[in-house]
């Protein structure tokens, strides 16, 4: 009877681990994929699709050293390019002035889940595995991020099953309506693409943007009552347009964002208003002779909520 009961432990052992090891791994390729977008040298031409709108992307990213080269150009229309070099990104657009921001990475156009902290996403999602797929003709294993509230989106994103990289990402509302895409065509990974930072070192840096107004000089008389669990404020500034002072502060959970402003009401201002494309959420509220007006990645459910949550301190 002991040597029957021990068998049965060992199988039930051995039927148990598979799954344990299986339930670890979706947080493991996660945070692969992350290391490979940070340090492998390679060429992405990619598409970015919403309901209403298509653009497509060469992305060049090289690591020589500590210090990263990249290069995000438009392939559509006229071209716009943004150059990183080290901690400084350069913008380059038809019919604007040049500009350079403080920055250690290109984040437009380029899906926020490549640059996220996994260990604490955990703590509001889950990571689902769910098998193998095959995009832009390479392998690739699929993984659902789904949150553990109604309060935000999901992602369902495709990882080169050979070096990790993200090669498609899908935001999707709750019911899986494609909200967002990331999705790439072609892929080419060489360390001759390091011949690419002397042309890049050649261009010329534009000028420095100034900082804003500094946190710790801003006098902000309002505060979240509000915020689906998980969210943290990223930075707040205070704006002048045409001599009226906008407030904002951005906020985020590591994977969507969202900003409050928030300004004087016009006296023609609406009581409320709501727009929605894509991804992207639109709310405004007037409240007494302030207007809240809220921008970012989130449900309207949720976004009603934020801004209804916000109080003015005397």
């Amino acid at each position: 009877m002991k040597k029957t009961f021990l068998k049965l432990t060992a199988l039930l052992g051995l039927f148990l681990l598979p799954f344990t090891a299986f339930a670890e791994e979706p947080i493991q390729s996660l945070n692969k994929m992350s290391q490979a977008m940070r340090d492998l040298n390679y060429e992405i031409a990619f598409v970015q699709t919403t309901p209403t709108n298509m653009d497509s992307f060469r992305y060049r990213h090289i690591k020589q050293g500590q210090k990263v080269y990249a290069q995000l150009v438009t392939l559509d229309g006229e071209q716009q390019e943004i150059i990183q070099r080290g901690n400084l990104v350069s913008y380059f657009q038809p019919g604007s002035s040049a500009f350079t921001i403080n920055s250690g990475e290109i984040v437009d156009a380029l899906p926020a889940v490549i640059r996220t902290d996994f260990s604490k996403l955990s703590q509001n999602y889950d990571f689902i595995k769910l098998g193998k797929d095959r995009i832009a003709g390479r392998f690739v294993d699929t993984i659902r991020i789904v949150p553990k509230d109604d309060f935000r989106y999901q992602y369902l994103i495709f990882l080169d099953e050979e070096n990790s990289l993200l090669l498609r990402g899908d935001m999707l509302d709750r019911e899986g309506k494609l909200l967002d895409q990331f999705r790439v065509v072609t892929l080419y990974i060489d360390n001759r693409l390091r011949g690419l930072t002397d042309y890049l070192n050649k261009v010329s840096v534009p000028p420095l943007l100034s900082e804003g107004k500094q946190e710790s000089s801003l006098s902000i008389n309002w505060k979240t009552d509000w915020l689906p669990q998980g969210f943290d404020l990223v930075r707040q500034n205070q704006d002048v347009i045409d001599g009226e002072v906008i407030e904002n502060a951005l906020f985020s959970d590591g994977l969507f964002t969202f900003t409050l402003y928030v300004n004087k009401a016009d006296s023609t201002a609406a009581k409320e208003n709501t727009w929605k494309q894509g991804a992207y959420t639109i709310y405004s509220e007037v409240m007494g002779d302030k207007e809240i007006t809220f921008i970012g990645q989130l449900p309207i459910a949720a976004a009603k909520r934020i801004v209804q949550g916000v109080t003015f301190l005397k």
